[in-house]
């Protein structure tokens, strides 16, 4: 069990042997949980353009020089609506990294991609991708260079929270993603900065989680999926 906590006036829950500072009552279901205090990640975990390891007892995101995609490190989860995600994090070089939720049969974006919850020192963003900018047609239309109609753009807006905050990056913050039905919720350290309702996040079946770590490095720990 390893915390990296900062304030002593912060939620603490424990939780399956884990010390995690929340900002709301965690769900009460552990579906999977990780202090990577293996020498390699579990067999729960897949690696896509990725170079991300353990190292001194944390997850350490690396996309690989040469990608055409940022790393992607993650877990396949039984057909879910609601859930919850929480992980500590500390920048070490890279300025940013997502959180993202498919349905990997779903063919109406692309690759599946249902919501996600973009993080960095100075914002974070909360997206609605099966009904907002990964809805196949608008995707298509954008790979293809052109123009959304001012209808469509009027619609991303309402599919996207963008939330200004400030965090040091080069010390451990505790973040926690709570979806419930149609909205999504993101606290870190103990703080509520980020709400999005969104008739996509409401998708029913999904099945994949993954964490996408821009360039190198974001140390990861103390990472945990419930339901309710």
């Amino acid at each position: 069990m390893k915390s990296h906590f900062h304030f002593a006036t912060w939620l603490l829950v424990v939780s399956s042997g884990f010390v995690l500072s929340f900002g709301a009552e965690p769900f009460k279901t552990v579906l999977f949980e990780d202090d990577f205090s293996d020498d390699v990640l579990k067999e729960e975990w897949g690696s896509w353009k990725s170079e991300s390891l353990i190292r001194d007892g944390v997850l350490v995101g690396i996309t690989p020089r040469d990608a055409d995609h940022p790393s992607v490190n993650t877990v396949k989860l039984p057909p879910l609506s609601d859930l919850e995600v929480a992980v500590s994090f500390k920048f070490a070089g890279s300025q940013r990294f997502n959180v993202m939720f498919r349905d990997m049969d779903y063919k109406g974006s692309h690759a599946g991609h249902i919501c996600h919850v973009g993080v960095g020192p100075k914002s974070i963003s909360l997206n609605d991708g099966k009904t907002g900018q990964f809805r196949k047609d608008i995707r298509d239309k954008r790979k293809a260079g052109m123009k959304l109609d001012a209808a469509t753009q009027e619609l991303l807006k309402t599919k996207s929270s963008h939330n200004e905050i400030s965090i040091d990056p080069a010390t451990w913050h505790d973040l926690l993603i709570r979806i419930e039905g149609d909205v999504m919720n993101v606290w870190i350290d103990g703080e509520l900065v980020g709400t999005l309702k969104s008739e996509g996040i409401a998708h029913l079946s999904k099945s994949n989680m993954n964490i996408t770590t821009m360039d190198r490095e974001v140390h990861y720990d103390n990472f945990v999926i419930r339901t309710p």
